[in-house]
């Protein structure tokens, strides 16, 4: 199949740092490439694949800006019009707004919570395949009439399961309010355990981090490694007793809980967004009711976290969330966009 994926012009591919949109489309177009799809990526010129390459622009324009974003989405689908695509995968809200004036059928992975705007575009366009990445995310979106649930998948062999147990706690991600870093700080002090942080201030979380997350660095016991890259971040996981996240909005996803179990570190937060359909209760992590930060400072000091089956953790991680079950999944809604068929409102994966 031939098969056009537009990625964002925001991070490179695969991400340094940060960037979870940028994983999965890297994931997704090395696996097809693999099983011997024609793919061409639309990214950024300093991007490193395997598949065939396209870039308008040759280094990542941060922050991101809805002009740019746009701009890449028309020259990226003026650029199939040209060519000759089975599918186009698009993973921009934006993008989705130009789809009519593109004859090659598109299937649209929904990466963000829902908004208003990006929602009346996906409502005037009935036509495309959305993929949502949660069944929760599907829940609050508008009704679409081609949509089904495929959750991401990663490389098992890039995250090594551990049987490490340093007994630290790790926050991994963007440091804002919505991930709950400031709560990670406080569940930790309030355990009195270490916590390793590994992630970035965004320009938007500027104010929040200077007045709640900032001082908590100064705090004892408190090691913030900055952003980290793959190898860096395997190595936070795979050594802490369990990734920490308070959520507090409805998050799509958090491929850093999936990266986490991989290792076979256990994930504790909140039962918020994606978190009670991608977190197998006791195996692979523990949640508790929202906003219960109380229950969080008890469940990181609680035998069952200190005798944690981290091996079966990884199994079932693998099982749940590889690159090869992801992609036999987006393979089929791309057989049926391309023939036309119908695909079930909330399936998963």
């Amino acid at each position: 199949m031939r098969i056009a994926m537009i990625a964002t012009p925001f991070i490179r591919m695969p991400p340094i740092g940060y960037g979870g949109t940028e994983l999965f489309c890297y994931e997704l177009a090395e696996e097809l490439d693999t099983r011997g799809h024609d793919v061409t990526v639309f990214t950024t010129g300093d991007s490193v694949t395997s598949c065939r390459k396209r870039a308008l622009y040759h280094r990542p324009v941060w922050p991101p800006a809805a002009a740019d974003e746009l701009n890449h989405a028309a020259w990226a689908l003026a650029e199939v019009a040209r060519g000759d695509f089975d599918v186009v995968h698009l993973n921009s809200p934006l993008g989705v707004a130009l789809a009519g004036f593109l004859r090659v059928p598109i299937v649209h992975t929904m990466h963000h919570h829902r908004e208003e705007s990006y929602s009346r575009i996906f409502a005037s366009h009935q036509g495309i395949y959305h993929v949502a990445i949660s069944r929760r995310q599907l829940e609050l979106e508008v009704p679409l009439a081609r949509a089904r649930v495929i959750h991401h998948g990663l490389s098992p062999r890039r995250y090594p399961p551990s049987q490490r147990d340093e007994g630290y706690l790790a926050h991994i991600g963007r440091y804002c309010e919505e991930k709950g870093t400031h709560l990670a700080l406080d569940i930790a002090r309030l355990a009195e355990k270490p916590i390793h942080l590994g992630g970035r201030v965004h320009p938007q979380d500027r104010v929040f981090f200077d007045e709640h997350i900032a001082p908590r660095l100064d705090l004892p016991g408190v090691i913030d490694h900055g952003e980290v890259d793959h190898e860096q971040k395997v190595r936070l996981l795979s050594g802490a007793r369990a990734i920490v996240c308070p959520l507090l909005w409805e998050e799509p996803f958090g491929l850093v809980a999936v990266e986490a179990m991989l290792c076979g570190t256990p994930v504790i937060g909140f039962a918020r967004g994606s978190f009670p359909e991608i977190v197998d209760e006791g195996v692979t992590g523990f949640l508790v009711p929202p906003d219960d930060v109380d229950a969080l400072v008890r469940l990181a000091t609680s035998p069952a976290l200190a005798h944690f089956d981290r091996a079966a953790c990884a199994r079932r991680a693998r099982d749940r969330f590889s690159t090869s079950v992801m992609t036999t999944a987006y393979e089929a809604v791309y057989r049926r966009a391309v023939t036309g068929g119908k695909v079930a409102r909330a399936r998963v994966a």
